[in-house]
């Protein structure tokens, strides 16, 4: 895995297969796909950006917990739900989907997968479903900070993070050929939560060869609302 020098065994879930956590027919999906294209839960994101992407049936779209873009999503992609855990209330953000990711699941469910990440306690396989531990044992995720001025503890990697670090690897790793893309992964709408250390993400995202999508210009209407 190219990971040998950590300590598996320091944290929960060291020992879990990246590749094999994910259900075959993903696995397959990933070996055809063209690109990964990573949607954020950015306000700012509208749907001239979606069509900008040109998104097909070659292209695996992920989004995350609430999905708050899921109106945008559509059948002809395969859609991937990412849903992390929340330890202190035991719950995954997220679920259940809402209304528009329940319709695009009954109308186009062979080509929509779900994805669980920080898995707390054994669960039963599921199909369509990829199952990951808290912490997937990948070095950016392994080496994510802890401690930070004023003594509060990071909780650990986002949910984007995690995900965006799993198709990292899997393409590095495995031979998949797929190009990683992002989209509304930024500051341009919206407050960060202070839980995560978004300057390490940061840093990791600029760094990468994953291809950060600008969001469209606004029209000088929208500017001129958002002031408002």
């Amino acid at each position: 895995m190219g990971d040998e020098y950590m300590a598996l065994d320091a944290l929960p879930g060291g020992d879990q297969s990246v590749l094999q956590a994910l259900p075959e027919a993903l696995r397959e999906c990933l070996s055809r796909a063209a690109r990964v294209i990573l949607i954020a839960n950015n306000p700012a994101i509208t749907a001239a950006d979606f069509a900008a992407l040109n998104i097909g049936a070659d292209d695996i779209v992920v989004s995350f917990n609430h999905c708050i873009k899921a109106t945008l999503l559509n059948e002809q992609s395969v859609n991937v739900f990412v849903h992390g855990y929340n330890a202190p209330d035991a719950y995954f953000f997220g679920l259940p989907g809402n209304a528009d990711v329940q319709r695009l699941v009954d109308r186009a469910g062979e080509r929509c997968f779900t994805m669980l990440v920080g898995c707390a306690a054994p669960m039963c396989p599921l199909p369509r479903v990829a199952m990951y531990w808290d912490r997937i044992p990948l070095p950016p995720l392994w080496n994510y900070p802890v401690d930070r001025p004023g003594g509060k503890r990071y909780v650990g990697p986002s949910t984007g993070f995690n995900t965006l670090v799993l198709f990292d690897w899997l393409r590095g790793h495995v031979g998949y050929t797929y190009q990683l893309m992002t989209l509304g992964f930024s500051n341009e709408a919206g407050k960060l939560w202070s839980g995560h250390a978004w300057d390490y993400e940061r840093d990791w995202l600029q760094r990468s060869n994953v291809i950060v999508v600008p969001l469209q210009p606004r029209r000088w209407w929208q500017k001129l609302f958002k002031r408002k």
